[in-house]
């Protein structure tokens, strides 16, 4: 019985943690990869592609970050009450992930950056982020992302290469527009053909 105890209660201490990293979507991912990037959010694939691959070039070059796009109250899990505070929410998820990172961190909110690098000063980066201005949208946010972590990495010596993104960006713009025509169709062509029924229904003067 007592050994049945001890296994109950051993389950329990490994199930505390993985809940409360369930809680954190952001946390889940950057245990194991270098961006989150929000599950549903609507952003071109273009976007998502420069930042995974230009945090990528800047891990490889040896400045170490890890990003978090935060677009919605929905992308914080259980720290909701974090939203519009991105300084704040880089310290929380920073501590999140100090068993396994403990190198720079970059979040990226509408209202702003937040960046977090352990016990080590931060005065030097935030003025790099203050000079960039957050998008707005989930595509524009994810874009100024790239931006960031490219200034960032310049401050600090290191030169990223730029990402050619060309076919993504092309296929996207092609999706856009064929909805485009497809909206033109749906509103216009069955007007014009209604049209067309009336002026064939109407008898010809005698």
């Amino acid at each position: 019985m007592r050994r049945v105890a001890l296994v109950v209660v051993a389950a329990a201490l490994v199930a505390v943690p993985a809940a409360q990293a369930n809680g954190d979507p952001a946390s889940d991912v950057l245990i194991t990869q270098q961006v989150f990037i929000p599950f549903e959010a609507p952003i071109s694939n273009s976007a998502k592609d420069e930042l995974v691959k230009t945090v990528a070039a800047a891990n490889e070059r040896g400045y170490k970050i890890r990003v978090a796009v935060i677009a919605f109250t929905g992308d914080l899990g259980t720290a909701v009450s974090l939203w519009r505070q991105p300084q704040s929410y880089s310290r929380f998820l920073g501590s999140e992930l100090a068993f396994v990172y403990r190198n720079r961190l970059l979040i990226a909110m509408p209202s702003g950056f937040g960046f977090y690098h352990g016990r080590k000063p931060v005065a030097k980066e935030k003025a790099v982020l203050a000079k960039i201005p957050p998008g707005k949208t989930p595509t524009a946010l994810t874009e100024s992302t790239t931006q960031a972590v490219r200034a960032l990495a310049a401050a600090d010596g290191v030169v990223l290469p730029k990402i050619s993104t060309g076919s993504s960006a092309w296929r996207d713009r092609a999706i856009i527009a064929g909805v485009g025509l497809l909206v033109l169709l749906v509103l216009f062509v069955p007007a014009r053909w209604l049209r067309r029924g009336r002026t064939r229904a109407t008898p010809e003067p005698d």
